[in-house]
């Protein structure tokens, strides 16, 4: 079983737990936080509002964070990260606690807080695995750290069903206040399982320069990289037509199956059980291959949600939520593996920036296109456009060679006499 192996790797063990931990105390929170601002402000509008401010950090920060990982040790960032999350939360949770009706300003800085502090870590988390595990366990490593971001939140959402619907017919003061202290509470568990991990600094031979040159260095080994641009311009495509997939995704319940939250909450279970099952199909593959599994996970996930827009039947809803999942981790998995065994560890930060600032900063646009197509065009035909959207890039990487035949390196990282790999010093 593909955990097993790179679970037996120390460093890893401690980031991978590290994260868990983090993710638990995320599915408690990022629900209720929604649920407490729509009950405030009685606006969905200000819930797009919020996660708009949770993605301006990738987009207008995450660069620079990028250029820090590549300077300074990955481990401090990581740790600072998660103890910036910690107090950001604590101070929400003194103010929930002093005024039981919290200011809506109050939660929406906590978010972008937050996620300012988030654009730091996930740069210097995707460039330390590498550093951390061997070329031969990339691929293995990152679906390991998929499947436990997908089952994870499976977890937490149940858990969170139960014990904060309990405590919300108490009390709604304890049961804001019960989601923001888990969750703080799991980013210093993740801070401490972090600071297990040896130093992680970049291995560069060249003296750092000025931040803005740094950030142009690596803005142009991304432009100058044939297969890395066109896969930056896959990821923003792509991350373009999945954001607009939510406002569809709850305004179809609404329209054709009744409007209930448990309904959602189904379809979102099935999706997450078919992530979970890609992501172990992902980590048993032997093949090397990157484009074949992108492509046929793209036409998967394109497929179904275009199907979405055909059959309005709750059943076939589930398997084609099922299916998506089940299609995502192929198109995921493989490209992440590939830009970190590839990219030189000295830009790794800055590469993996730009892979954030281009997905995760697309989402902003994407959510305000849901809204205008699901308004103009009708469910049926945002469905298909956002269906044929997501298989775009699959054409794009059909054309290109040197996509169709990248393969990940087989060369193993060093080992010490522990067993554990060589980390950069």
């Amino acid at each position: 079983m593909f955990p097993k192996q790179v679970l037996s790797i120390s460093a890893f063990r401690a980031l991978w737990l590290g994260q868990a931990i983090s993710q638990l105390g995320d599915s408690f929170y990022y629900v209720v936080n929604a649920f407490m601002i729509k009950k405030l402000t009685g606006s969905a509008a200000m819930v797009g509002f919020n996660g708009v401010l949770e993605c301006l950090p990738f987009l207008l920060i995450g660069p620079f964070a990028g250029v820090l990982a590549d300077r300074l040790d990955r481990r401090r960032i990581m740790i600072a990260s998660d103890l910036a999350c910690f107090l950001t939360l604590l101070g929400l949770g003194l103010v929930v606690f002093l005024r039981p009706v919290p200011p809506v300003e109050a939660i929406l800085a906590t978010s972008a807080l937050m996620f300012i502090a988030r654009s730091f870590f996930l740069p210097s988390k995707n460039a330390a695995i590498p550093s951390i595990v061997p070329q031969d366990l990339l691929l293995k490593a990152n679906a390991a750290s998929a499947f436990t971001q997908n089952f994870v939140p499976m977890i937490g959402l149940a858990l969170s069903a139960g014990v904060l619907g309990i405590l919300y017919s108490i009390s709604t003061t304890w049961f804001f206040l019960s989601a923001i202290l888990v969750n703080s509470l799991s980013f210093l568990g993740s801070a401490l399982f972090v600071r297990q991990l040896p130093a992680l600094r970049a291995e560069r031979t060249d003296r750092p320069k000025s931040a803005m040159k740094e950030l142009r260095a690596g803005l142009g080994y991304v432009r100058h990289n044939h297969l890395l641009k066109l896969l930056v311009i896959q990821g923003a495509l792509i991350n373009l037509m999945v954001a607009p997939f939510f406002v569809a995704y709850v305004a179809a319940n609404e329209a054709w199956f009744g409007g209930k939250p448990q309904t959602l909450s189904w379809l979102e279970f099935t999706f997450f059980a078919g992530m979970i099952g890609g992501s172990v199909a992902v980590g048993a593959m032997k093949s090397k291959r990157v484009g074949a599994p992108y492509m046929i996970g793209l036409a998967v996930v394109g497929l179904t949600v275009a199907a979405m827009g055909l059959v309005k039947s709750l059943p076939l809803w589930v398997v084609w939520n099922l299916l998506a999942g089940l299609g995502l981790p192929f198109a995921q998995i493989p490209v992440q593996s590939y830009v970190q065994a590839t990219v030189p560890d000295a830009f790794r930060g800055r590469v993996q920036s730009v892979f954030s600032m281009a997905g995760i900063g697309m989402q902003p646009l994407g959510l305000a296109l849901g809204g205008v197509m699901v308004d103009r065009i009708g469910l049926v035909a945002s469905f298909l456009v956002m269906g044929l959207g997501m298989s775009a890039p699959l054409l794009i990487g059909a054309l290109d060679h040197d996509f169709r035949s990248a393969r990940l390196p087989e060369h193993e990282a060093p080992y010490d006499v522990a067993g554990d790999p060589v980390a950069a010093s």
